[in-house]
């Protein structure tokens, strides 16, 4: 018996119509939306302790907004690949630094992969473009991206980042987010809420234990009643006597986890990977029960403890802010 094959026509849908599949609504993007990759560098000799500069310094055309969803940065390294000097990568808009600050140090501390060939991790997504509610970094037309470096030292060799921004036209703005070129950055992630709700991160670098073996303030955060913090990842550079990780709400009287063995910190069986460049695993989400805890009013913890015997551990974290009022 012959059967005929039945024959399909796919038809391509205009931009910007929508399309009901059935199963989900698709909304086809606008040709218009732009991709620029952004890159700077840092001369060798460069900075010094405590001091900053800009890496990347660059201003939206006119005519469009801008959001930035994925950071990379190459720190410097010594030529015997023993020391870095680079400390802190920090975004920021029209010569002022957000609160947008990450770990970036060639020894096991960079938070933001370069996602070259010699990167095993790719770059940092901050979150997924193009949808609303997202925590891009956002800026309004004319303004500039700006990207700063701030060493512990004079840089030992050139650092580089690269930073991915989507370029939105009126009607692209207008259609994906209900916003327009001149107030993106009062959307969430955006440089200019009145309210802010934003990515939340912190870092704590090369703490020492005291040897005892009980549980000590690594991190420790005051959180107004007006303020709601939440977590989603932490990164942490491990140490060979470091022992455990909890994370407590003073208030609350909560931690998580709830029991021994708490989150493993030690060299080898670290179960919260930092995500440096040279690591097999990325920075791991939290378990959603964790994630979805609001510190607000409280002392939000990080605790560590060591095998009795000092440690000194680096630790990054990464979450939501949101102001209530």
């Amino acid at each position: 018996m012959l059967f005929r094959k039945k024959q399909f026509k796919v038809e391509r849908p205009e931009i910007g119509k929508v399309v009901e599949t059935g199963k989900a609504t698709i909304e086809y993007g606008h040709r218009s939306v732009k991709y620029v990759e952004l890159f700077g560098s840092m001369a060798s000799g460069s900075l010094g302790a405590g001091l900053s500069g800009k890496v990347i310094d660059w201003r939206v055309p006119d005519g469009h907004c801008a959001e930035l969803y994925a950071i990379g940065v190459k720190p410097d390294i010594s030529a015997d690949r023993t020391t870095s000097s680079l400390r802190e990568t920090a975004i920021g808009y029209d010569e002022k630094l957000t609160d947008l600050r990450f770990l970036t140090n060639h020894m096991g501390k960079n938070f933001l992969p370069y996602g070259d060939p010699d990167s095993i991790q790719p770059m940092r997504l901050l979150d997924f473009p193009m949808t609303r509610g997202n925590l891009t970094v956002k800026y309004d037309d004319g303004m500039k991206i700006q990207v700063w470096f701030t060493g512990k030292g004079t840089l030992q060799s050139e650092a580089n980042c690269r930073v991915r921004v989507l370029l939105y036209e009126p009607q692209d703005v207008a259609a994906y987010y209900g916003a327009r070129i001149d107030n993106f950055s009062t959307l969430p992630g955006g440089v200019k809420q009145e309210r802010p709700v934003m990515l939340y991160t912190k870092y704590v670098e090369d703490f020492t234990t005291g040897g005892k073996g009980q549980w000590e303030d690594a991190i420790a955060i005051e959180v107004k009643d007006f303020e709601q913090i939440q977590l989603t990842h932490i990164g942490v550079v491990p140490h060979a006597n470091a022992d455990a990780l909890k994370i407590y709400d003073h208030r609350l009287k909560w931690e998580a986890p709830e029991y021994e063995p708490y989150f493993k910190i030690t060299s080898g069986i670290n179960s919260l990977p930092f995500g440096d460049d040279a690591e097999y695993q990325p920075t791991q989400k939290l378990p959603s029960v964790i994630a979805q805890h609001i510190f607000t009013n409280t002392t939000m913890k990080i605790q560590v403890r060591d095998r009795l015997a000092a440690a000194t551990v680096s630790i990054q974290l990464l979450g939501i802010y949101r102001r209530v009022r």
